[in-house]
C-alpha cells in the first residue's frame, strides 16, 4: 500500500500574536489601551450609600468626603479672593448664611407670630408672668434625706448659678410637708437632689403650688473647682 504523507507546518507563536490574537499590552511591560472607550472617574461626587459591598462603601464614603472637603474649602478660597478683589465695596451682594428658619418648607400648619389666638394662649399661660418678669422665682432647693458630704459642693454651685435661691436642710422631712412648708413662704418652685454613691444622679423640679413637676436624669456633673478659667 502506498503511504500518504501529509505536512503540517506549525507557525511559532510570535511575540506580538498568541493563537492568531493580538497580545495583551500589559504581557509587553506596557499600559493597555482604553479598547472600550470607559471613562474613569477619580472625584466621588455622589453619596455611596447604595453600594450594598461595606468594604467597598467604606472606601468610597471616605473618597466622597475628601473630595465635599476639597470642594467647599475651593469655593471658600474663591469667595475670600472676589472680597478681597472688591474690598469695602457695599454694593456686593453678601450670602446669607443656611439656618433651620429660612431653610423650613412653609406649611398649613405653622402658626404666624402675630396670630391673635395665639398671643391670648401665651397671656393665658400659668408662666406668662415669669415670662413677662412680672414675679421672679423663687426656688427652695433641697436633698435627699441623709446626704453626702459630696452633694454639697453640687449644692453650692447650684446656688452661685442660679439667683433666688435658698437651701433648706432635708432632715426627716416628707415631701408633702416641705411643699406645704414652701407654699406658705411664698416659694414658687420647688428643687430636690438625689444621688447613688456620692455623686448627683437626679433633679426633681416641681412648680408650687400645683405643678407641674418634671424630673431630669443628671449626669456627667463637673464642679466649679475642675473648670478651668472658672
Amino acid at each position: 500500500k502506498k503511504r500518504i504523507r501529509t505536512r503540517i507546518d506549525i507557525q511559532k507563536p510570535n511575540s506580538t500574536t498568541t493563537m492568531g490574537r493580538t497580545a495583551d499590552a500589559s504581557l509587553r511591560g506596557k499600559k493597555p489601551s482604553n479598547t472600550a472607550g470607559v471613562t474613569k472617574r477619580n472625584a466621588v461626587t455622589s453619596n455611596p450609600s447604595k453600594i450594598k459591598n461595606k468594604m467597598k462603601r467604606a472606601e468610597m464614603y471616605g473618597k466622597y468626603l475628601t473630595e465635599k472637603k476639597k470642594t467647599k474649602r475651593s469655593d471658600r478660597l474663591k469667595r475670600a479672593k472676589e472680597a478681597a478683589a472688591l474690598g469695602d465695596d457695599d454694593t456686593c451682594v453678601k450670602q446669607t448664611p443656611r439656618t433651620l428658619d429660612n431653610t423650613r418648607e412653609v406649611e398649613d400648619t405653622m402658626v404666624d407670630a402675630t396670630d391673635v389666638e395665639v398671643n391670648g394662649d401665651e397671656c393665658e399661660d400659668e408662666f406668662a408672668e415669669y415670662f413677662a418678669d412680672t414675679t421672679r422665682p423663687k426656688l427652695l432647693l433641697t436633698t435627699r434625706p441623709k446626704p453626702s458630704g459630696e452633694l454639697f459642693k453640687f449644692v453650692g454651685d447650684l446656688m452661685q448659678l442660679i439667683p433666688n435661691m435658698f437651701y433648706y436642710p432635708r432632715r426627716a422631712y416628707g415631701m408633702k410637708d416641705i411643699c406645704k412648708f414652701a407654699a406658705n413662704k411664698k416659694f414658687t418652685h420647688l428643687v430636690v437632689l438625689s444621688e447613688k454613691s456620692k455623686v448627683c444622679n437626679g433633679m426633681i423640679v416641681s412648680h408650687l403650688p400645683e405643678g407641674p413637676t418634671a424630673f431630669f436624669k443628671v449626669s456627667n456633673v463637673l464642679s466649679s473647682k475642675h473648670v478651668p478659667n472658672h
